[in-house]
C-alpha cells in the first residue's frame, strides 16, 4: 500500500491515494544506500550529496546538484527514502520547500508488488532557480527571542542531559507506528501547543527535528527548523577551571564538599553530556553556509568564534557582559558508586566569589568507597569536569545509651 503525505507551500498537507500521482511528477529516493527495488521512474539523489566535511552545501552548490539531476523548482516532487524514521524524507521536504518548491510530496512506501523498477532513472539536467522561504528556518536569534514555542525532538534522554531552556520534549520516534507517520487525529494528540503561537523544532543536526516539522505542517502549525549544533555553537565558553575539589567527612556521616574555581577553562578536558552521534553526521544534514545566496545558516557550518564568560563569579566583569536572566550558572556535586552509578545530586551554593559548597547526608548509605565530581550548567549546556575524588564513607558507629 502506497500513502502520499502532501507538504505543499501553497496547499494544505493530507493523505492522498497513489493513483493521486502523476506521470508529470518527479519522484526521488533521497537515501543514501542502493535499494534492489525503485519506484517506476524514480530518480535516485542521495542524502549525502547535498553534505560536505559534514555539513550541508551552499544554496548555490545545492541547486547545482538538483539541477543536475533534471529538477526545476516548478515540477512537482515525490520524496520517499527507506527510513523514515531516520527523517530523510521529511529532511528532503523541508529543504526543497525552503527553497520555494511549489509542490512537493512525501511518500511512505508499504509492501510493493508492481510499478517497480530495478535501477533509477535519469532526467536531462535542468535550472533550478530558487525562491527561499526563510520563515521555514529558525536562526538563533529568532529562537532565543522568545516568540516561538520549542520543540526538542531528540530522545528523552539527550533533553535532560541538555536542552534549549524552555523547550518541551517531543520525541520523534513517537509520531510513527510501525515505521509510518500516524494519521492527524493521532498526531494531534501528541502536541499540547498553541497553534496560534509559532513553533520551532530542533534535533542535532535537523534530521529527527523534520519528521516532528512536517507532522506540525500536517496539523497547520506555523513551524521552522532548527539545530541543536547551532544553539551550542552560538553559547559562549564557560570559561571556569575546577581547581580543588574537597570532601570533609563527620563522624556522624554527614559529608561537606567544598569546590572552588579559577578563570580560564582553555586546557581543562571536559565532557558534553548528551548524546553527539545520534544523528551521524554525513547522513543527517548540518546547515546552509553563510555565502551570498542565502545569509542564513542551519546548524554550526562556520564558527561565529565564542566569547569566554565567566559565569560563577561577578557578573559585571564577565568580558561578554552580564549574564542574562535564568542563564546563571548551577553548581551540582555529584555522587557515584563503585560501578559509577550515579547515586546522589547536591545542589551547590556559592560562599564567596569562586568557592561553592554543599552538603551531602551519607548517614542512610552503605559504608563505602564513593566517587565524587562536579557539573557546571549554564545556557542550556551541562558540563562535568573530569577531575574527581573518592570519599570513604566509614560504617556508623552506635553510642550506648543508659546504664547495662
Amino acid at each position: 500500500m502506497l500513502l502520499i503525505l502532501l507538504t505543499s507551500a501553497a496547499s494544505s498537507m493530507g493523505v492522498v491515494d497513489v493513483g493521486n500521482i502523476s506521470h508529470s511528477d518527479v519522484i526521488m529516493y533521497v537515501s543514501n544506500d542502493n535499494p534492489r527495488h525503485y519506484v517506476q521512474g524514480a530518480i535516485h539523489v542521495p542524502r549525502a550529496e547535498f553534505v560536505a566535511d559534514g555539513r550541508l552545501r551552499s544554496v548555490r552548490e545545492i541547486c547545482e546538484i538538483l539541477g543536475s539531476h533534471g529538477l526545476t523548482r516548478n515540477d512537482t516532487v515525490v520524496v520517499y527514502g527507506s527510513c523514515m524514521e531516520c527523517g530523510d524524507p521529511t529532511y528532503i521536504c523541508w529543504l526543497l520547500s525552503y527553497l520555494g518548491q511549489e509542490d512537493v510530496k512525501v511518500l511512505e512506501i508499504g509492501e510493493i508488488e508492481a510499478n517497480m523498477s530495478e535501477s533509477p532513472s535519469i532526467r536531462p539536467p535542468a535550472n533550478y532557480t530558487p525562491e527561499l522561504r526563510p520563515e521555514l528556518l529558525a536562526t538563533y536569534d529568532y529562537v532565543k527571542s522568545g516568540v516561538a514555542q520549542i520543540v526538542d525532538a531528540r530522545s528523552s534522554d539527550e533533553f535532560q542531559a541538555a536542552h534549549i531552556p524552555g523547550a518541551v520534549n517531543i520525541e520523534s520516534s513517537s509520531l510513527l507506528s510501525n515505521g509510518r507517520l500516524k494519521n492527524a487525529s493521532e498526531l494531534g494528540s501528541l502536541f499540547n501547543l498553541d497553534l496560534g503561537k509559532p513553533v520551532v523544532v530542533y534535533s542535532l543536526n535537523g534530521g529527527q527535528a523534520s519528521l516532528v516539522w512536517f507532522a506540525l505542517k500536517i496539523l497547520g502549525y506555523d513551524a521552522r527548523l532548527y539545530t541543536w549544533l547551532d544553539w551550542l555553537d552560538n553559547q559562549p565558553e564557560l570559561g571556569m577551571e575546577l581547581s580543588d575539589l574537597r570532601a570533609d567527612v563527620s563522624p556522624e556521616r554527614m559529608v561537606r564538599i567544598t569546590a572552588r574555581f579559577s578563570e580560564s577553562m582553555k586546557n581543562e578536558s571536559m565532557n558534553v553530556m548528551g548524546c553527539v552521534t545520534c544523528e551521524p553526521i554525513t547522513v543527517y544534514t548540518g546547515g546552509l553556509s553563510r555565502d551570498k545566496s542565502t545569509g542564513v545558516r542551519l546548524g554550526n557550518y562556520t564558527s561565529p568564534g565564542r566569547k569566554v564568560v565567566n559565569v560563577i563569579g561577578a557578573s559585571e566583569t564577565n568580558t561578554a557582559g552580564p549574564v542574562e536572566a535564568g542563564s546563571a550558572a548551577d553548581i551540582v556535586a555529584v555522587v557515584t558508586d563503585s560501578s559509577d552509578k550515579e547515586i546522589k545530586r547536591i545542589m551547590m551554593h556559592p560562599e564567596s566569589a569562586y568557592v561553592y559548597t554543599g552538603t551531602w547526608d551519607a548517614s542512610g548509605v552503605p559504608a563505602g568507597i564513593y566517587n565524587l565530581s562536579v557539573e557546571l550548567s549554564a545556557w542550556g549546556i551541562t558540563k562535568r569536569f573530569d577531575k574527581r575524588i573518592p570519599v570513604e564513607i566509614q560504617a556508623e558507629r552506635y553510642r550506648k545509651l543508659g546504664r547495662f
